[in-house]
């Protein structure tokens, strides 16, 4: 199992930006938020590349509570009993870990068989990545697909 933890305020995956010949690029901010998460993971992870096993991957995002709610309503965000239902969605967060962790923790994000994203609030701003093998098997019960 590889858990890793990224402090700071979450930044999810923007929209590509396209130039006039029709290259496609991340905007500065994902780019730079990538870049972060990449490093981080080279500090926190020191196996190897992982490559040809089914991965699960956990994303758990902790973003701070706005200043602007009543003491009341900080508190349910801060317990779990208010969790975030704004923008941005759970998948931005999760495909810019996927991103990121390419080539620093599994060798292409293909591996990846199961996935859950989930957003809290907190005082404590980060995001944290928990990697397990899946161990998955076909089930007996299903039959190999015919082409």
């Amino acid at each position: 199992m590889i858990e890793l933890a990224v402090y700071g305020e979450p930044v999810p995956a923007g929209r590509p930006r396209f130039t006039r010949q029709g290259h496609a690029f991340d905007p500065k901010r994902s780019r730079d938020y990538k870049k972060l998460v990449s490093e981080a993971a080279a500090l926190q992870y020191h196996g190897e590349l992982l490559h040809g096993i089914p991965l699960k991957v956990d994303v758990k995002v902790y973003r701070h509570v706005q200043s602007s709610v009543s003491k009341v309503e900080r508190a349910k965000r801060l317990s779990g009993k208010h969790r975030p239902i704004v923008k941005p969605d759970a998948s931005n967060y999760l495909k810019l870990i996927e991103d990121a962790l390419t080539g620093i923790v599994w060798e292409d994000d293909n591996l990846i068989t199961d996935v859950s994203c989930s957003k809290y609030y907190s005082d404590d701003p980060r995001i944290e990545v928990t990697v397990t093998e899946t161990g998955a098997k076909r089930p007996n019960n299903l039959k190999e697909p015919h082409y």
